[in-house]
C-alpha cells in the first residue's frame, strides 16, 4: 500500500515512517524542512506546508502512478522547549487549518482514508482524565494543543471522509534506543473509560497501531483513546 504522511519529521511520524516501509509499503512525506527526514527506498520526501493546498496536493502526486489508500496525520504544535510552561510557536489553529486543508485536497481528489493522531481529553474523553491530568493540562501551555486537537476532532466529523482519530495517552520518548521494542496498545474506547494516572504508551507503539489502524481499515469514522 502507499500512504501520504503529515508531520512524518516529527518523533512519532519518523516511527511511522519506519513501521511502513518495514511492511514493505511506500509513503510520500509533506515536510517542513529539508534534511529533517532521512531518505530511504519507498520514501518520497516534498518539501512544503500542511498549511499549504498546493503543497498537500504535490505530496499526493509526487509518486505516481502511486497513489494513497490511506493518509496518517501525526502533526502537532510545537513550543520553544519541552517545558510545559514553554511559549507556543506554531500559530493558533495550527493543527485545525492543516487538517482541513488535508481533508479538502483528499475530498477533491476523491481520497478518503485519513488517520490523525490526537491526544486524550480531547472531546468525550475529557470527563474520564484523572482530575491530576486535567489540572496540569488546564495550567500550562500544554492546553493549546489540546484545544487545537479539539478543534480537529470537531471539523472532522464534518467532513465525508473515513477518519480515525487516535487519542494517546501520556506519550513515553524513552523507545528512541535500539533496544526497545514496540508493545501492543490498548485501546479504550472512545471515552477512554478507565483512564488513571499511571497510563502512559510510547511513540512506537502508537505509530504501529497508526499504521494498523490505515493499514486494516480498524475504528472507522470513530475516536479511540490507546494506552500502553
Amino acid at each position: 500500500m502507499h500512504f501520504l504522511l503529515l508531520g512524518a519529521s516529527g518523533r512519532t511520524g519518523q516511527h511511522v515512517v519506519t513501521e511502513l516501509l518495514s511492511k514493505g509499503h511506500t509513503a510520500a512525506a509533506l515536510v517542513r524542512t529539508t534534511g529533517s527526514l532521512i531518505p530511504r527506498p519507498g520514501l518520497t520526501i516534498v518539501i512544503g506546508s500542511p498549511l499549504s493546498k498546493s503543497d498537500i496536493s504535490s505530496a499526493l502526486l509526487a509518486a505516481l502512478p502511486l497513489s494513497p489508500s490511506a493518509t496518517i496525520i501525526t502533526l502537532n504544535t510545537v513550543r520553544k522547549s519541552d517545558s510545559p510552561f514553554a511559549a507556543r510557536v506554531s500559530p493558533p489553529r495550527f493543527l485545525a487549518d492543516s487538517c482541513a486543508n488535508i481533508c479538502e485536497v483528499l475530498e477533491h481528489a476523491g481520497f478518503n482514508r485519513v488517520v490523525v493522531m490526537s491526544t486524550a481529553g480531547v472531546g468525550d474523553s475529557w470527563s474520564n482524565l484523572p482530575w491530576l491530568s486535567k489540572v496540569f493540562l488546564s495550567c500550562t501551555n500544554v492546553k493549546y494543543a489540546l484545544e487545537d486537537h479539539g478543534l480537529v476532532d470537531k471539523d472532522i466529523r464534518l467532513t465525508k471522509l473515513d477518519w480515525t482519530l487516535g487519542r494517546a495517552v501520556r506519550l513515553r520518548f524513552d523507545d528512541q534506543k535500539p533496544t526497545d521494542t514496540k508493545t501492543d496498545v490498548r485501546t479504550l474506547g472512545s471515552k477512554g473509560d478507565g483512564m488513571s494516572m499511571t497510563d502512559s504508551v510510547s511513540v512506537a507503539s502508537v505509530a504501529r497501531f497508526l499504521v494498523q489502524v490505515a493499514v486494516e481499515g480498524l475504528f472507522v469514522q470513530s475516536a479511540v483513546v490507546v494506552a500502553g
